[in-house]
């Protein structure tokens, strides 16, 4: 084991460690207002924040499909992109995030698509990702707390979209830019494929779709839980997810971006609601997060395994 993962292996802990620590001191100081607050589940909302979750992880595979489609002969079914890509993201729980990406790498070899080209696919997807994300947070702090004036935030709002407008426009040659160090780092040439322009933007409008749900799914988990927040904070939730997404994903060497994003998220939840619910709401969120990618991950395998999707197909098999 080389320097590199062991500095990974430590920062991870260490964060873990920290934000543990600190949610313990927090729910410490506040024991008292937690204590006389009367949370009682409330089963029916909780589904509902299941099923907004469950719609939510079967976005991820559609979009994935949609690009591997655009390149690969042999277009995948979205049972086997279910498969493949649930199963590989059971792996970002690993410290550094580069095993859920190794493991994609790993089940897709056996449909003819190099790493590189995966490399690429995920990079694309992770821009239009950020994109996004910030989006919703600059719609939150720019027209919802108004924290400067409306022509500053008009103009900064609208110079965003035009940079995002220019990235679709001329993907190839940014991401082009944007992949020299990834060169260097897996030693290896990955070269621009063409991707459609239609394609980017599919991708934010289902980044956009799927940020929506997020936040109604939030807000029935915390109405599950008696924690009243109003529906009029509604884009206040969405906003603190994505700052939190945003930083957990740029964190590799979290364990699936653990302890960033609930701290991020406590950050934010409590700018708008009680501190009991900001201490309690991202620790719900996170297990039903986990229990739900456990169940699409097992449930990948389970696919993949009955229809032989992640098996090397041999020449008599692709002729029959």
């Amino acid at each position: 084991m080389n320097f590199i993962k062991v500095l990974r292996y430590i920062l991870s802990l260490a964060v873990a460690v920290a934000v543990g620590c600190f949610f313990y001191l927090e729910f410490k100081k506040n024991a008292d207002a937690i204590s006389a607050s009367h949370f009682a589940v409330n089963p029916y909302y909780i589904f509902i924040s299941v099923i907004l979750g469950a719609i939510i992880f079967l976005v991820g595979p559609f979009v994935w499909r949609i690009y591997v489609n655009n390149y690969v002969n042999k277009k995948l079914n979205f049972c086997e992109s279910f498969a493949l890509f649930n199963t590989s993201s059971m792996f970002k729980y690993i410290p550094g995030k580069i095993w859920h990406y190794a493991a994609q790498i790993a089940l897709m070899s056996s449909k003819g698509i190099s790493s590189a080209v995966l490399i690429y696919i995920n990079m694309a997807c992770f821009i239009c990702f950020v994109f996004v994300s910030v989006m919703f947070t600059l719609y939150y702090y720019l027209f919802c707390l108004r924290i400067l004036t409306w022509g500053i935030s008009i103009l900064i709002f609208i110079l965003f979209i035009a940079l995002d407008v220019v990235f679709i426009i001329w993907n190839t040659s940014i991401i082009n830019y944007l992949i020299i160090p990834l060169n260097r780092l897996f030693k290896m040439e990955i070269q621009p494929i063409k991707i459609k322009r239609i394609i980017f933007v599919y991708t934010q409008m289902f980044d956009l779709f799927v940020y929506m749900l997020l936040g109604i799914a939030m807000y029935f988990l915390a109405k599950g839980m008696s924690m009243e927040i109003p529906f009029s904070n509604i884009f206040a939730i969405m906003a603190t997810i994505s700052v939190a997404a945003i930083m957990s994903s740029f964190a590799f060497f979290t364990i699936g971006g653990l302890g960033v994003r609930e701290g991020a998220m406590f950050l934010m939840l409590k700018q708008f609601s009680s501190v009991e619910t900001a201490l309690i709401l991202p620790i719900a969120a996170r297990l039903l997060t986990i229990i739900l990618e456990l169940l699409m991950g097992i449930i990948g395998i389970i696919i993949g395994m009955k229809y032989g999707y992640f098996l090397k197909k041999t020449k008599r098999q692709q002729k029959v």
